[in-house]
């Protein structure tokens, strides 16, 4: 089990869909843990799951 206790959120802005990875101490869009960019909603989906899930091996 992950005690890393992070949150995804995925949104849209103009015509680019972005992800990103904030720790619940600092859940603010304009300080990601971790974040990209990406042209459809299923793919910025799938790259958040991705990196949550590389950071639970990690830990």
């Amino acid at each position: 089990m992950n005690d890393n206790h992070l949150h995804a959120r995925v949104f849209r802005t103009s015509a680019e869909w972005y992800a990103d990875v904030d720790d619940e101490l600092d859940p603010q869009p304009d300080n990601p843990l971790w974040y990209g960019t990406y042209t459809t909603q299923p793919d910025a989906l799938q790259a958040a799951c991705t990196h949550l899930a590389a950071l639970e091996e990690a830990s």
